[in-house]
């Protein structure tokens, strides 16, 4: 008995198979319709240090999602000087049974469809009251109290950092951006969620 295979595909000259790889690791988690976009369009005043009260921009994953978050990036900007120097914090919530509470984004929108709302079982809060104080996990930037020149095309801060998906959220669990003082900040995160 003879089996005859046949291939399919793309063909060098002399037969070998070219393949291609199928994108970045973003470019599929997109693909895949998972990818969020968020971020405040009004500034929010912070609270000195890490605090449970006033984070800018919260996401939170409750207890019994069944989802983890992947963050892929997280930053912030600010068109004013700060009365002190201060440091830029990526924030995570220690695990808590008790709520994320705030007044809830809007802005929330999938990077495929551009559709607008949170993903399933995760909230989204601006100003939002966390369960207990976070702790910082990354710097994401520093700002000084140096005269700044603002333009309309730039903001006179900017911080913020890639964690290409490799720092997940589990459910529980909760990611603020938090400063050593308080200032005037607005924030915006790029981030992916996955079942369980």
């Amino acid at each position: 008995m003879t089996t005859t295979l046949t291939f399919k595909g793309i063909f060098t000259r002399d037969g070998g198979l070219l393949v291609k790889q199928g994108g970045t690791p973003y470019e599929e988690a997109v693909e895949r319709g998972s990818v969020y976009h968020v971020a405040n369009q009004t500034t929010v005043v912070t609270r000195s240090g890490l605090s449970g009260t006033t984070p800018v921009l919260t996401i939170a994953n409750p207890t019994k999602s069944g989802r983890r978050v992947k963050m892929w990036y997280a930053g912030c900007g600010s068109l004013v000087k700060p009365d002190n120097a201060l440091a830029v914090f990526a924030a995570l919530g220690g695990w808590s049974n008790t709520a994320v509470t705030g007044t809830k984004v809007t802005t929330t929108r999938n990077a495929k469809t551009g559709v607008t709302g949170d993903p399933k079982g995760i909230k989204m809060f601006l100003a939002a009251t966390l369960p207990a104080t976070p702790v910082a996990v990354a710097v994401l930037g520093t700002q000084t109290t140096a005269d700044i020149v603002t333009s309309a095309s730039i903001f006179a801060f900017r911080a913020g950092r890639w964690f290409d998906g490799g720092f997940w959220i589990p459910p529980g669990f909760n990611f603020s951006i938090q400063t050593s003082t308080d200032t005037s900040l607005f924030c915006d995160y790029t981030f992916e969620v996955v079942d369980l």
